[in-house]
């Protein structure tokens, strides 16, 4: 009887509409509902920050006044008495007012009563002079003053005055009648020292809303004060509404209006004059109502004459009033619609979306169909030897089901022992060899569990379980380790007994040698019976001797290159050690050059999308980077450690400091040599006094100079000139006790009869140190020089000369210092292509020595083009620049914050030092960042604008790709 179905495509695609249908539904439904919930999330947290912000934007209006404030207090101008000298500072409060642009005032109030202020011209204030003068046209400050004598009345007087300060008009105000130390800010400035801001207030003057800094003088009788405008904040706050029906207001704890959008809303007329407005005056009746909440900081919806609110008070630090709020009242209207909009477009975009996948329906139905001709190809490539074709089928068929299933198990065992055979020939890590045979292994033998052991190289009855794979899941966990009775073959015999008993066959993994190696352990198949599993043993044993000739070739290679690695890694660490102060250069900046490296493997686009970085490549960068600065072994202690001008073995300024007490003593001597033969006595102590001062201020000079940390300029040149023929007296022969190397340098010079005039600062021909044999061949000319270095040697191997080291411009290397600093590179290149390297380490020198080359080819020490170096020499430059530039180990600096070391990378990519699509790349990979989260404290990991940074290096926006 034949029966009636349904075509497989029309089945699948109803079934997929039909859920497709049901599963839109509720996605729609629930992504409503929560994203109402994160909106309104989201505006809390923006609420939070608009505080923030509002805050900080009040705290731009006040904290750079507290500079000019703090400065004025410390003027002359807080201490004259006479009103001539104070008209003569106004220049200095004109300038204060031009350094703050928010300042409507700056003024001085003294504890007599008087007062003097000053303040830019506003139309609010001219309308107190007669509008037909000619002088208010060129007037563009208003001084105002307030002068007493004694207990006699005040005079008040307005004064005009022009751009420049040129007196135009003046005009007595008797009505002004201002005492300033009735002032709040006169009070409070009197609390204590340092800058004290007053709540917000209307000014007495202006009659503008703002807030007064004010600071006592220095000798206490008077205050200086500053008034500062709350009317661009205002303005601002405008600005930061979160939709165009936002409301916002700042109020003190009484309720008085401290900041609003509309700034003319804050001032109400009052018995005595303006005042703050309430906020029940700004006739806000939604204000009001958020307001009236209380003190308590929260979040709240509401309804106010029918439209529904979501407000906010938030806690305001600023503008000097305490505990103040921050109202924001947004519309719901407002803040849903774009939820309510999002949802219509979702539910079109829906329904489009079942109504396309109709067709898709059909079409997968259609595919699902055809297995009995996907088996019939796989078939044929099955018969044409190619087994990796087969990928097998399935189907509702259950004959077809089972062929698929056999003839997957035939092509998937063919394919494991090809793949078996690869992976004993080519994979070069030895546990992932072996997991990886072991794997195959249970795959083609039809066993459930196996493991791979090696013997111990110094206890030949230990072994290790390096590999263990069980097929889903069955078996219990082996041993990690095994041991033998006895090394003999008898010990292997017991164990595999036991083992045997257990169900497990053990094969022992031999050499071609026959010396065992480990052993291979297959729990035998369930359907196998004794002695019918003889050809699986004979497959097991005719396996294990290939594994056991590739476990020996991979122990030999990775035995070979661990040494090598603990050597390379072993000389690194020794010249760090060699250095507390670059302790961590050599072992740093190989992981940030190999974090490069991968960064330039794994780009997809860009100048390194082809770049292929081989394990080959990967090891001969590894061994370069560790052994970059191998040649710092030679470089000599005192220079790598020098931490100031006159630091040798240790620091000769004690050296100097002697003599400068030598001379104070002498000081000392010629003033009771003096008193002693009837001298005057103020005389004689004015001159002791001067000689003490000027010995303090050389030395305090020298010392400066000796730290390296300003650069030397032509004054100070000169003034150390002098103070270096300056003259003291030795008593002592200084070539008695010395080694005979020193002797040898003191028997260049004559030795002077004793006692001895000597400068206080010299260069001698004992300071200079010769090479022990002679200049290392760097020079281009030097016969000796089969390297290519391209540089000039000093004369001398150290030069000790005290004016020669502290004429030092920047830092505290001279030349010579600086040479043997950069040798390093010199000995690096020498000792490495020296060594016998393979054929795939053979550019380890040039990677390791290039890395002060430039791309210009203005580095040293060949004076190569790194521009057509290869990537890693690129790599190297850049890596050792910026570990430099951070590192925080180093005597002479501290270590730089990211930024600006990332500054300063591209600055030198721009200009030719280093590789600008290396740089490129350490901005875009994010290796900066990784590296700072390793290596540096956490304040040196600020913010970094990289697009800033590119275009400091000259970096278009395509070379980022």
């Amino acid at each position: 009887m034949s029966r009636r179905t349904l075509p497989l495509q029309w089945l699948t695609a109803l079934s997929i509409v039909g859920l497709m249908l049901v599963l839109a539904g509720v996605l729609l439904w629930h992504g409503a509902r929560g994203a109402d919930q994160l909106l309104v999330g989201a505006v809390r947290d923006t609420g939070r920050q608009l505080a923030l912000t509002t805050e900080e934007r009040a705290r731009r209006l006040v904290d750079p006044a507290r500079v000019v404030v703090h400065l004025l207090a410390r003027d002359d101008l807080a201490t004259d008495r006479r009103l001539a000298d104070r008209l003569a500072d106004l220049p200095l409060l004109a300038a204060a007012l031009e350094a703050h642009p928010v300042a409507s005032a700056v003024y001085i109030g003294y504890d007599d009563g008087d007062f003097l202020s000053l303040r830019p011209l506003s139309a609010r204030l001219s309308g107190v002079w007669p509008p037909e003068m000619p002088a208010l046209e060129r007037a563009a400050y208003l001084v105002q003053m307030v002068t007493r004598d004694g207990d006699g009345p005040a005079r008040e007087e307005w004064r005009l005055y022009d751009r420049r300060l040129v007196l135009l008009a003046r005009r007595a105000m008797p009505d002004f009648d201002f005492d300033p130390r009735t002032r709040p800010w006169y009070r409070r400035a009197l609390d204590g020292d340092g800058e004290r801001l007053t709540d917000p207030y209307v000014f007495f003057t202006s009659r503008q809303v703002g807030v007064t800094l004010s600071r006592r003088s220095a000798d206490g009788r008077a205050v200086v004060g500053l008034d500062a405008s709350l009317v661009d904040l205002g303005q601002e706050m405008a600005s930061l509404k979160l939709t165009p029906g936002t409301r916002l207001a700042v109020i003190s704890p009484a309720g008085r209006l401290l900041a609003h959008p509309e700034v003319e809303r804050l001032t109400v007329e009052g018995p005595g004059g303006m005042r703050l407005a309430t906020l029940e005056e700004l006739g806000d009746p939604v204000l009001s109502r958020l307001g009236a909440g209380g003190e308590a900081d929260e979040t709240l919806r509401f309804r106010e004459a029918g439209e529904a609110w979501f407000g906010m008070r938030l806690p305001f630090r600023a503008l000097g009033a305490e505990r103040a709020r921050l109202l924001v009242a947004v519309p719901e209207v407002e803040l849903l619609a774009e939820t309510r909009r999002l949802l219509w477009q979702r539910t079109l975009v829906a329904g489009g979306l079942v109504l396309a996948l109709l067709p898709l329906g059909v079409w997968a139905g259609h595919r699902i169909g055809r297995p009995l001709r996907s088996l019939a190809e796989q078939v044929r490539a099955l018969a044409a030897f190619d087994f990796a074709a087969y990928r097998g089928v399935r189907s509702p068929v259950r004959e077809v089901e089972r062929l698929g299933s056999a003839l997957e198990g035939m092509a998937g065992s063919v394919a494991d022992f090809q793949r078996l055979t690869r992976t004993l020939s080519a994979e070069p890590r030895l546990e992932a060899m072996l997991d990886g045979v072991l794997e195959d292994l249970l795959r083609i033998t039809g066993s459930r569990h196996g493991a791979i052991y090696l013997e111990n190289e110094a206890d030949a009855t230990r072994f290790t379980c390096l590999a263990e794979q069980r097929r889903d899941g069955e078996g219990r966990p082996l041993p990690e380790r095994l041991a033998l009775s006895t090394p003999e073959e008898d010990g292997l015999a017991d164990l595999s007994r036991d083992l045997e008993a257990r169900g497990y066959l053990v094969q022992p993994l031999r050499h071609r040698g026959g010396r065992r190696l480990g052993l291979l352990l297959l729990a035998r198949r369930d359907e196998a019976a004794d002695g019918e599993d003889r050809p699986w043993r004979r497959f097991v044993e005719e396996i294990s001797g290939a594994a056991a000739v590739a476990i020996e070739t991979r122990r030999l290679l990775e035995g070979e290159k661990r040494l090598l690695d603990a050597i390379v890694e072993l000389i690194a660490g020794a010249t760090d050690a060699k250095s507390p102060h670059t302790g961590g250069h050599c072992s740093r900046v190989p992981q940030l050059a190999e974090m490069l490296l991968e960064g330039a493997h794994e780009a997809a686009a860009g100048p390194f999308a082809a770049e292929v970085v081989d394990d080959d490549r990967r090891t001969a960068f590894h061994l370069a980077a560790w052994l970059h600065d191998c040649g710092k072994l030679t470089t000599p202690d005192e220079v790598m450690e020098k931490a100031t001008k006159l630091e040798t073995h240790y620091d000769r300024i004690h050296e100097i400091r002697t003599r400068f007490e030598v001379l104070w003593r002498d000081a000392d001597i010629a003033y009771w040599r003096g008193r002693a033969e009837g001298g005057d006595e103020a005389v004689l102590a004015e001159a002791r006094a001067r000689r003490r001062d000027e010995l303090q201020e050389a030395f305090r000079l020298i010392a400066e100079l000796n730290r390296g940390g300003a650069a030397l300029d032509d004054d100070r040149a000169r003034r150390l000139e002098a103070i270096a023929e300056w003259r003291w007296w030795r008593h002592f022969d200084d070539r008695l006790g010395v080694s005979d190397d020193e002797a040898e340098r003191l028997a260049r010079e004559p030795a002077p009869p004793l006692p001895a005039e000597e400068p206080l600062l010299a260069d001698r021909p004992r300071h200079r140190i010769a090479w022990t044999a002679r200049p290392p061949p760097v020079a281009a000319d030097d016969p000796a020089n089969r390297w290519g270095f391209d540089m000039r040697p000093p004369e001398v191997a150290g030069h000790r000369g005290e004016l020669y080291n502290l004429r030092v411009a920047r830092g505290t290397l001279n030349a010579v210092e600086r040479f043997r600093i950069q040798e390093h590179i010199v000995q690096t290149i020498i000792m490495l292509e020296s060594l016998p390297w393979p054929a795939h380490l053979r550019r380890v020198p040039a990677i390791a020595g290039n890395h002060h080359e430039r791309m210009d080819g203005r580095g040293y020490p060949r004076g190569l083009v790194l521009a057509e170096a290869s990537l890693e020499e690129r790599i190297m430059a850049v890596a050792d620049v910026f570990e430099a530039l951070t590192a925080a180990d180093r005597p002479y600096k501290p270590g730089m914050p990211v930024s600006r070391a990332l500054s300063i990378l591209a600055g030198m990519a721009r200009e030719g030092h280093l590789d600008p699509e290396v740089f490129a790349l350490l901005l875009d990979s994010g290796v900066w960042r990784r590296y700072a989260e390793r290596f540096l404290a956490p304040d040196q990991r600020d913010a970094v604008d990289v697009a800033a940074l590119k275009a400091a290096a000259g970096l278009a926006d395509d070379d980022r790709r």
